[in-house]
């Protein structure tokens, strides 16, 4: 089945928005205090495995 532009940009945004809430409350410590030094790295590290899934399951099979 291949994926057509629509459900492309709705799982992306999802898996984007739904992954970054989750990597923001995980940036906070015991205090409730929110550390960019760990929502940073995750973030990307995030980012990187939705975009190499996106590349994988966008390829046309041949």
């Amino acid at each position: 089945m291949a994926w057509d532009a629509k459900r492309q940009f709705i799982w992306l945004a999802t898996g984007i928005i739904v992954g970054t809430v989750i990597v923001y409350l995980d940036a906070r410590d015991e205090k409730g205090v929110f550390d960019p030094q760990v929502f940073i790295p995750i973030e990307i590290l995030l980012l990187v495995i939705i975009s190499v899934m996106f590349y994988v399951y966008s390829r046309k099979k041949r």
